[in-house]
């Protein structure tokens, strides 16, 4: 039997398959100008499609970037993949109430709000997982931890608003959504949970997770509401997390230059959540950036370790194993 882990990044999509390892970029985008940022849906699914015709997997699973999506009518797109980084719901007054049980804040990113936006008929909802699992299946369906993000979905009680339009089906554990040709697919995860999981196991402290952009969390049993997004995360828990801090996006501008910047925002997200006397580092950053890290690290007077080379796909290779449902 062979598993096929795959994430779908920002900026790479990387997959596991036979013991072997290999990444692609993300498709680029064909819209960018501020404040909108589109990724061809289609592009997306075609690499995805393609990853699966090499590897002729039994089982696939994925992790996914959070935050976008894709609007369907009648099963056809009719937005291309509206992406985290689209901020076109700035300007709007929100039509709706969410409150800390959905997981997430009102920003100029969340769907729910980017939604308002659109003029285009649509009568579909769909995640960027919950897409991909569509094309492959026929069923628009994903995890908690890929849907809540959407600003749809109230996760203390497990339900989703209504809305006048079909929002994916969701799952609290990672089952299987459907078949493609002969292999399983299961329901995807957001890939910020994924590669918690990964860093985070057998770990009670902070997580600082540095991608394209940054986030700090750790893990609490049950559902927990504070000064942060109460996140959905496995097994019924909830990963209270701190959104929106400087990581690759800023160092790869500013360098050594952003270390200030760094500590200040840092320190501030470790007052907002739960105390931790300890952190673990993880993330693309790492990779090209730890003295840097290292130095702003110090400066916040708590132990810390770094775990590289974890990503989004140990977490997944975890979550394939079974030993977290």
């Amino acid at each position: 039997m062979t598993d096929l882990l795959l994430d779908v990044g920002s900026t790479n999509v990387k997959w596991a398959a036979g013991g072997e390892q290999f990444t692609a970029p993300f498709p680029p985008p064909i819209r960018s100008d501020f404040p909108f940022f589109e990724v061809s849906a289609k592009e997306i699914f075609g690499l995805v499609a393609r990853v699966m015709e090499r590897t002729a997997p039994s089982r696939v699973f994925l992790s996914v970037q959070m935050h976008g999506y894709v609007l369907l009518k009648g099963g056809i797109e009719q937005t291309e993949y509206i992406s985290w980084r689209d901020t076109r719901g700035g300007n709007e007054k929100p039509r709706f109430a969410i409150s800390d049980e959905y997981g997430v804040s009102v920003k100029p990113n969340l769907p729910r709000l980017s939604v308002q936006t659109q003029t285009c008929a649509f009568d579909e909802f769909c995640t960027l997982g919950s897409y991909l699992v569509y094309k492959l299946t026929g069923v628009n369906r994903s995890h908690v931890t890929d849907v809540a993000p959407s600003g749809f979905y109230n996760v203390r009680k497990g339900e989703a608003d209504g809305c006048g339009f079909r929002l994916p089906l969701v799952s609290a554990s990672v089952e299987r959504a459907g078949f493609f040709g002969k292999s399983e697919i299961f329901t995807p995860v957001g890939d910020m949970q994924a590669a918690v999981l990964g860093a985070a196991r057998g770990f009670d402290g902070y997580v600082l997770n540095l991608g394209t952009a940054g986030q700090l969390c750790c893990v609490e049993e049950g559902f927990v509401a504070g000064d942060f997004e109460s996140r959905p995360y496995f097994g019924g828990r909830t990963l209270c997390t701190v959104t929106g801090l400087p990581a690759g996006a800023v160092v790869s501008r500013e360098g050594d230059t952003a270390e200030e910047l760094l500590v200040r925002e840092y320190a501030a997200a470790m007052k907002c959540l739960p105390r931790r006397s300890k952190i673990s580092v993880t993330g693309g950053v790492v990779k090209y950036r730890r003295p840097l890290l290292e130095r702003v690290l110090k400066r916040l007077n708590t132990e810390y370790v770094f775990h590289e080379g974890c990503d989004a796909l140990e977490g997944l290779e975890i979550l394939a194993k079974g030993e977290i449902i």
